[in-house]
């Protein structure tokens, strides 16, 4: 890499940033060759690494997250230069290990902004010893986010370790719930004549689907209510999510439900199609949890103090499908 200055690589969520970057970390960081690199790194660049051959495990199968590249490793790195921002053909792995700093930039940083952070460094740069620091603004306030620029913080402090922690229990859940999901359920799908190999029962997705259970002509609208507020019982945290339109795709491509036509274009109403009835049949009623995505929350409060709860509750929702299936 043809530069006489050492070079500083800013990480940041996703063009729109750069604007509330550019114009300030070459008046912070003048004697730095200065690279932003779009930190996709827990969605796009890398999944999850399931292993390949499922007969020499013993299921439930539980064990620690692994990830794998998804796509090429190149057109994420801009160089920036008199307050201009120009793509590169640099992949992650040669510009960070070229930089003498990497520093994180997230206006409000949020659990899934410090694994995402985390899980890049790891995969491109392994247990290397690099300087890592962070900014992190109390808001998108221009004078907010210069001063944070101007305070970077090292990523090993309490506030973004505990971030990674939350996260951390989230993907070793979500990790071993979506394998052996894929597994163990198969032969459910199967016989209920859903022939679509991609279709993964998901925490959320499963959830969705048994809530509905009972229900017809239900809407978009009266879906996403059920995700975004998702109370439970009330003894455990509510769990929303965002992704109520990724879940109901999901449904609708696997062949469980379908758009009955009673809707608007914004407000469409499904059915079951006669393949998601018939698939309750062949589900152990007694996996529905309308809980589980209470419990995770608690779990990702207490971990590591409660992976075992957590690797205990997996195996025993899995043994009554196993069991199911015969």
């Amino acid at each position: 890499m043809n530069t006489q200055k050492p070079i500083l690589v800013i990480v940041v969520q996703g063009e729109k940033f750069f604007d509330f970057f550019k114009n300030e970390v070459e008046n912070i960081w003048p004697s730095h060759s200065i690279y932003f690199l779009e930190n996709y790194a827990g969605q796009v660049l890398y999944k999850f690494n399931y292993p390949a051959n499922t007969d020499l495990l013993e299921f439930p199968y539980i064990t620690e997250p692994s990830w794998k590249n998804y796509k090429e490793d190149i057109g994420y790195v801009w160089h920036l230069e008199n307050m201009e921002v120009v793509k590169t053909d640099y992949s992650n792995t040669s510009i960070l290990k070229s930089a003498e700093k990497i520093i994180f930039m997230c206006p409000y940083l949020c659990q899934v902004d410090a694994i995402a952070f985390e899980i890049l460094i790891n995969q491109t740069l392994g247990k290397a010893d690099k300087p890592c620091l962070y900014c992190s603004a109390e808001s998108f306030d221009r004078e907010k986010i210069k001063l944070s620029m101007r305070n970077p913080v090292a990523v090993t402090d309490d506030f973004f370790q505990d971030s990674v922690t939350f996260y951390t229990a989230k993907r070793f859940f979500e990790y071993n719930f979506n394998f052996n999901s894929c597994v163990l359920f198969r032969p459910a799908l199967k016989k209920a004549g859903i022939l679509n190999n991609d279709f993964v029962f998901t925490k959320y997705v499963f959830q969705i689907f048994y809530a509905l259970k009972n229900k017809s002509d239900f809407s978009f609208d009266d879906i996403f209510d059920m995700i975004y507020y998702w109370k439970g019982t009330g003894l455990y945290p509510e769990a929303s999510s965002f992704y109520s339109g990724t879940i109901v795709q999901n449904l609708i491509d696997a062949g469980l439900i379908e758009d009955n036509g009673n809707g608007k274009e914004d407000n469409k109403h499904y059915d079951f199609t006669e393949e998601g009835k018939a698939l309750f049949k062949f589900i152990n009623p007694e996996c529905w949890d309308i809980d589980m995505l209470g419990k995770l929350i608690v779990w990702q409060q207490n971990w590591p103090e409660c992976k075992k709860e957590t690797e205990d509750y997996l195996i025993q929702f899995f043994r009554k499908q196993m069991e199911f299936n015969g």
